[in-house]
């Protein structure tokens, strides 16, 4: 399961800092990294910069770095 795929199953079309992001990334899923996963050799950073390139204030990327680590846990019980 990619990240992409991980947040809109668990946060999308919900309430919460977790949920905002998750519907961030569905409104820009034309252009947000969709197929980066747990397997990707730079997944995170990948994700990571584009939020970056997307001037991402500080609140989203803490909230990206707490879903990315609860992503890798929830893939290392699958």
């Amino acid at each position: 399961m990619t990240f992409y795929e991980y947040m809109k199953q668990n946060y999308y079309d919900k309430e919460g800092r977790k949920a905002d992001l998750a519907n961030d990334m569905v409104s820009d899923e034309a252009e947000f990294p969709t197929h980066v996963g747990i397997k990707d050799r730079d997944g995170h950073g990948e994700i990571r910069n584009y939020l970056e390139s997307c001037h991402a204030c500080d609140a989203c990327l803490e909230v990206f770095e707490e879903c990315w680590e609860e992503y890798i846990h929830a893939g290392e019980t699958d």
